[in-house]
């Protein structure tokens, strides 16, 4: 037997994460609280509390990263409690986002990183916003019963999504959708792909607004009930690339490779 030490895991703690914890507790307190109410009323997406966490970096890549990859694995859990102990609902705008980010930094490209990842978040004076479309009508967060699919058009170099999204944050107001859909049904769950959808969309329409208690900026959408209508875009915006989703590599979309595409970042 090895007599050497083993790895401990431990829930203490690092300076830089207390650090971390207060300085969001201190925004959440100061900013969020006094605002829950006014915004749950509205039941509008709090533009003005994610400007003001704009300004100071917490609604930022930079932040969303550095606690993603915090060395302990918890600076993403302490942040978010932090924001959420602030309210559900404006702590669900301001998270949103990280979703879509979550989906395309796990199987997009080092180039589509660069590119769409910036732009679900802006910066102070141009906050923009990410959606992750992932539930359906009749599939619930259960993607292996997805019904949209993706069909790939050689003549003209692009794909074409048709289908439904429903109950997505931000869903039809983000700059950035990410959408999961089926490349190959006969391979259920891992013949699925995400795909990169800007505004502008042709066949990009946002359909009902949920009545969400305590969850602002909750819609049906992008595509609402006008599933019928087509989007397209350039090969480029399957996240991966074109060559990801041809042959066994499909198995990989939406997992970074582990076979079974999940909703990232969700939590009990």
């Amino acid at each position: 037997m090895s007599n050497d030490a083993q790895p401990s895991f431990s829930l203490e703690l690092s300076p830089d994460l207390r650090e971390t914890r207060d300085w969001v507790h201190d925004f959440a307190e100061r900013v969020i609280r006094p605002a829950a109410q006014e915004w749950d009323e509205r039941e509008e997406t709090p533009w003005p509390v994610l400007e003001e966490a704009a300004k100071i970096g917490l609604y930022s890549l930079d932040f969303f990263a550095q606690q993603w990859f915090e060395p302990s694995g918890l600076g993403t859990a302490v942040a978010f409690e932090e924001l959420f102990w602030g309210d559900a609902g404006i702590g669900l705008s301001l998270a949103g986002s990280g979703l879509a980010a979550v989906a395309v930094s796990g199987s997009g490209t080092p180039e589509q990183v660069g590119e769409w990842l910036p732009q679900m978040f802006g910066e102070p004076g141009e906050v923009r916003l990410g959606a992750f479309c992932s539930s359906e009508p009749d599939a619930g967060s259960d993607v292996s019963a997805i019904r949209t699919r993706a069909v790939y058009q050689q003549a003209s170099d692009e794909w074409v999504l048709t289908g439904t999204k429903t109950w997505v944050t931000n869903g039809g107001i983000a700059d950035v959708h990410v959408v999961v859909a089926s490349v190959d049904p006969a391979l259920g769950s891992r013949g699925q792909a995400s795909f990169i959808v800007p505004p502008g969309t042709r066949g990009l329409s946002q359909g009902q607004k949920f009545r969400k208690h305590g969850i602002p900026g909750r819609r049906q959408g992008p595509a609402g009930r006008q599933a019928g209508q087509d989007r397209r875009g350039p090969q480029r915006r399957r996240a991966g690339g074109h060559e990801d989703v041809r042959g066994v590599p499909a198995e990989r979309s939406g997992d970074g490779g582990r076979g079974r595409p999940r909703r990232p970042g969700v939590r009990a």
